[in-house]
């Protein structure tokens, strides 16, 4: 069998609207074809719920990270809340580096809709984090490596997004995946074919993990490497930003699909 795990900012959604208009087509024919698709964001539960809801999906979606993973018709999340514990890590921090990371924890609803662009409503729901913590980094490189070697000494790790710089546990988008595409192959029987998506560096590894990864245009940020899976063939880069540039590699790998060339 074959699914599909997909970023959703910059990626399924467009950077600026949020809206995935774009990507219909394509979604449809995953639809069709019966073909599962998994939500992969560094956004909450809740806030990825309604997002599901519109697309119509029912599958587990990969939350905050990688940090945790949330199935319909289950209110629970598989892992434990563990975002206390990253907010009394920042507030160990030597003064030195307590002011370089400003974080959702601080912020009020009206600044994380500032932030983001998000209406209100989707901001009180960005701000229900019980996995990670993303912000802004406003300190040197220098600095940032000192503040990452700390968070790494109280079990986290940070990394940055297409938007923003967030704390989490170890574990990735990948990891995720690979659990999420376990419990497929048991569940049918078969090995399971993944195709992932996505267009920043906390997306990398989840393209490389994957059998076919995507590397989603977005010009409001660097380029994602061409690293060696991609030389040999494995990673696919679309010419389209966002939710049009989802929508035509994912028509182009359907097609190979139906020709036996993917």
């Amino acid at each position: 069998m074959i699914a599909v795990f997909t970023d959703l900012d910059g990626t399924l959604l467009d950077h600026h609207t949020y809206r995935f208009d774009a990507a219909l087509p394509a979604i449809g024919l995953l639809r069709e074809r019966s073909i599962p698709l998994i939500l992969a964001s560094s956004k909450t539960e809740a806030e990825m719920r309604p997002i599901a809801n519109a697309l119509g999906l029912d599958t587990p979606m990969i939350v905050e990270n990688g940090a945790g993973i949330a199935r319909f018709g289950d209110d629970s999340v598989n892992d434990a809340p563990v975002y206390a514990r990253i907010r009394q890590a920042l507030g160990s921090l030597p003064a030195s580096l307590s002011d370089r990371f400003s974080g959702f924890g601080e912020w009020s609803v009206e600044e994380v809709s500032r932030q983001t662009g998000l209406p209100h409503e989707n901001a009180r729901l960005a701000r229900q984090r019980r996995f990670s913590e993303p912000g802004l980094w406003l300190g040197s490189e220098e600095e940032r490596h000192e503040f990452i070697a700390l968070m790494e000494q109280e079990g986290f790790t940070a990394i940055q997004g297409g938007r923003f710089f967030t704390i989490m546990p170890h574990g990735s988008k990948a990891d995720a995946m690979m659990r999420v595409a376990g419990a497929f192959a048991k569940a049918r029987g078969e090995p399971v074919f993944t195709i992932a998506l996505g267009d920043a560096p906390n997306d990398l590894a989840m393209l490389k993990a994957a059998d076919r990864g995507i590397i989603i245009a977005n010009p409001h940020h660097n380029p994602l490497p061409v690293t060696e899976r991609e030389r040999n063939g494995a990673i696919l880069r679309s010419t389209l930003a966002g939710p049009a540039g989802w929508n035509e590699v994912m028509l182009v790998c359907l097609a190979c699909i139906d020709a036996g060339t993917l």
